[in-house]
């Protein structure tokens, strides 16, 4: 590899190139690519950018986006301790030729400048920037796994995809399962009136992404597809959905004995289906999510590792 340089606008066709090669359990378009790179907030043009391409003989041969934030993550904040690798990707070509390898030690270079103590691939719950998949399909791109662990990261967590059909959702035993006890709660669209106290909630309980996820929501004005669990007026949970892609999804911790959770997702589902869904699925849960998931017959159809490693 000749060198590990910014990316540029020329370079575009040929990463989707590389993307759609490597990556071949999530593939992009140039359109798509363009509005999850340009388009993110904690991207800047240039030669500080954190897309690293490298180059051999004038030609891409794989890439890096390593982040670091630049716009707070909710009340979070800008997380000055952390950054983050979410995508990393080689030529299938020139896989084994050590240049993940250089890649991934540029990025770990890019976060030390910065003054960054740690590396997280792809994301940690609650803060995600550059968002793609969680963390490294492990079946999938078991060999980005294994450099990654080579080179010392060390899985964090592993979360999973998962996917259920819902044509044959079984409402009326999963609503009697669900209402079985806690009917004092209140599962209701979320409205304007009760934005504010949404957003509260939100920021007290779930601080970080989901924050930004169901603001999203409210300036597209979007409250039929959010959900909100209530007792005695106050905000406990609630869930948020596009299409049949659902989540996210969170229950305050104080109310989790009493079945909110069932409460909100079987409503979400009645809806999904309603609007012709035929399916459910999401990208990330964790263990005790998955748990949760696979009593209403979901499967995980994807195993991720979350790594890191303390620079």
């Amino acid at each position: 590899m000749n060198e590990i340089r910014a990316y540029r606008a020329t370079d575009l066709e040929a990463v989707v190139s590389i993307w759609n090669q490597a990556l071949r359990r999530d593939a992009i378009c140039p359109g798509r690519f363009t509005s999850w790179l340009v388009g993110d907030p904690d991207y800047r043009p240039g030669e500080d950018s954190g897309f690293l391409v490298g180059v051999r003989g004038g030609r891409p041969i794989g890439f890096v986006r390593v982040v670091i934030r630049r716009w707070p993550n909710d009340r979070v904040g800008l997380e000055p301790e952390n950054g983050w690798m979410p995508v990393l990707a080689v030529d299938p070509a020139h896989q084994r030729q050590g240049v993940g390898t250089a890649l991934v030690q540029a990025a770990l270079e890019y976060l030390r400048r910065a003054g960054r103590k740690r590396m997280w691939v792809c994301g940690n719950t609650g803060s995600a920037p550059g968002y793609v998949f969680p963390g490294v399909d492990k079946d999938a791109y078991a060999g980005a796994f294994a450099m990654l662990t080579k080179l010392g990261f060390v899985v964090d967590h592993e979360p999973v995809a998962m996917l259920g059909d819902v044509v044959d959702f079984d409402v009326v035993r999963h609503e009697h399962d669900a209402w079985s006890t806690g009917s004092d709660v209140e599962v209701t669209a979320l409205t304007p009136e009760r934005a504010y106290d949404f957003m509260t909630f939100l920021a007290e309980a779930f601080p970080g992404d989901w924050n930004l996820a169901a603001r999203a929501k409210i300036r597209a004005g979007d409250f039929g597809r959010v959900l909100i669990a209530s007792a005695d007026g106050r905000i406990i949970g609630y869930c948020q959905w596009e299409g049949e892609h659902f989540g996210p999804f969170g229950v305050a911790a104080e109310a989790r004995s009493r079945r909110v959770g069932a409460k909100l997702f079987v409503e979400a589902v009645k809806r999904i289906r309603a609007a012709d869904g035929r399916t459910v699925w999401f990208n990330w849960a964790d263990e005790a999510a998955a748990r949760f998931y696979a009593r209403y017959g979901l499967r995980p159809t994807r195993r991720f590792a979350i790594l890191r490693k303390d620079l």
